[in-house]
């Protein structure tokens, strides 16, 4: 179950970062007024190009991080061996 919710996780994480890489602008906006409801004016806020930029750049991070863990979760699931016991005699090295 656990591995379920990293699998969604991961995803959620590889399109939140696909958007910010591809329309950092809006993402900026939508987060500016959410964050920002209460205040006047807060629609009339303007990023900075850098900053812009700065959002693009962590859109591609988490695009790569995203996709780096679903691909390593899928691994884990194909390679997941049993368990094996292996009774070994006690040393007596004392």
């Amino acid at each position: 179950m656990l591995g379920l919710f990293r699998t969604i996780g991961y995803g959620w994480i590889a399109l939140q970062g696909l958007l910010a890489a591809l329309l950092p602008k809006q993402l900026i906006n939508l987060s500016t007024r959410l964050s920002l409801c209460g205040f006047e004016n807060a629609a009339e806020l303007e990023p900075k190009p850098w900053y812009v930029d700065a959002m693009r750049a962590a859109g591609v991070g988490m695009v790569a991080a995203g996709l780096t863990g679903l691909l390593l979760e899928r691994d884990s699931e194909e390679t997941d061996e049993p368990e094996v016991a292996v009774d070994a005699p006690a040393s007596d090295d004392a």
